[in-house]
Order: C-alpha cells, then structure tokens, then sequence
C-alpha cells in the first residue's frame, strides 16, 4: 500500500509542517554542534596540547559527532516509519474486520467535536460508505498521522549529520585563523555566541515565541557548555593535582 493511496489530499496549513520540522532539526544539529565542539575546544585549550593537535582532535570529533547524529537521524525516521506503517495497516485491518468497532469510533470521535448524536450519525454513514475515505479520516483523526510524517529517513540523517558539521564551523574557525590557543578560544566563544543567538532567534520565529527568548536560552547553554569546557580542561586538572 503506497502513502499516495492512504493520503490523497494534502492542505495549504499541513504543507507548512515538514519545512518547520526540517528547519527545527537544521537548528537542532547545529546547535549540538557548537555546543559539543565548544566544549570540547574549552577543555583542550587549558591543556599543554600544541594548536595543530588541538585542531586534528576538535575536527575528529566534529566528524564523529556529525556521522553519529547522521546515523541517529536515520534509524530513528526509520523506526517511526516502520511503526507509523504498522498503525495504518492496523487500521486497514481493523475496517476490514471489525467493521461495526471501527464505525463507533467514528461517531464517537464527531461526538468529542462537539457534534450532536443525529449530526454524528449521519456524518459517520457517508464517510463509512467509502473505505478509502474511512480509511484516510482514522488515519488522520485517530492516530494523528499525516502524509509529511512519513519522512526519508536518508533525508533525515543527512540534513542532521550536515547540520551538526555546520554547526561545528564556528566555534572551530579561529583555530585555524589566530596562532594562540587563548585568544582563538575567546574568539570562538565570541563566534558560537553568536551563532547560538541566531539560530535561537530563528527557534523563537518558528515557534511563535518572543524572539529574544529562544536567542537567550541558547545562549545561556552554549555559554555554560563553554564555561564547562574550560573548566574541566585546566581547574580540574590542577584540582585533581592538588589531591595527590
């Protein structure tokens, strides 16, 4: 059974959501990124590591992290997918069956809108006597699933695994332009903030939110990612020096 046969319409409003939900993991993967690579910038830049280091190990990780969140992204749409098909074929199966069951849910769903018993029941009659139409209205009313939520799960992981590369430019970047660690890592932490203040700007537009609320909450936590960062690469050390 192929989506275009269970979805066959598709609405002005609905087309609206998967570039939403493609643009809330674009921001979703960059801000890991920075966030993981300005942590872990931070705590290298209080070790004794020389900058090249520094950089090889910085870019490895961003290339880990990129390929993890690429393959997380990938299973997961997989996954969803995988039980989405089977709730619609559960469905199918139940209409076919269980015909009388099914109908009830129907009346009973028009009766939770608000509509009156008689309205209910003849809305329910013209719906159930086309099963394609039936079939489409459970899917949409009873499991909530829409066309745009069936997603490649190819798409997804690359859009994912991309993004967190992107997001790991930033933070990484004065380590290539500046000769010293301390000055490239305030520049980087100068360059995330940044980076983080937009794409949380960005957040907040996408959902409706106060532009500034979104921008400050990222911020806040790519500061205390950096924060942590440094403070596990030189306080800690020398802490854990002071013990023995």
């Amino acid at each position: 059974m192929g989506k275009n046969t269970i979805f066959s319409r598709d609405s002005s409003e609905g087309g609206h959501l998967p570039a939403k939900r493609k643009f809330r993991d674009v921001i979703l993967g960059m801000n890991d990124g920075m966030v993981t690579l300005l942590s872990f910038l931070g705590g290298l830049t209080g070790s004794s590591l020389p900058r090249l280091s520094i950089i090889y190990a910085a870019l490895m990780t961003a290339i880990a992290g990129g390929l993890s969140m690429a393959i997380g992204g990938y299973l997961g749409s997989r996954t969803q997918n995988d039980i989405f098909r089977r709730e619609i074929a559960r469905e199918k199966w139940e209409i076919d069956n269980i015909p009388e069951t099914e109908r009830e849910e129907v009346r009973n769903l028009f009766l939770s809108f608000g509509l009156a018993p008689d309205q209910s029941d003849l809305v329910t009659e013209k719906i159930t006597s086309n099963p394609e139409a039936w079939h489409r209205f459970m899917i949409r009313e009873e499991l909530g699933l829409h066309e745009e939520d069936l997603e490649s799960p190819l798409k997804g992981g690359l859009l994912l695994g991309g993004s967190f590369l992107i997001g790991a430019i930033p933070p990484l970047l004065p380590y290539f332009l500046l000769g010293q660690i301390g000055s490239a890592f305030t520049d980087s932490l100068v360059f995330s903030c940044l980076a983080l203040f937009l794409t949380g700007s960005i957040k907040s537009r996408l959902s409706n939110e106060p532009p500034l609320k979104g921008a400050g909450e990222m911020l806040l936590l790519g500061g205390i990612a950096g924060v942590s960062g440094l403070f596990i690469g030189t306080i800690l050390p020398r802490l854990l020096s002071l013990l023995h």
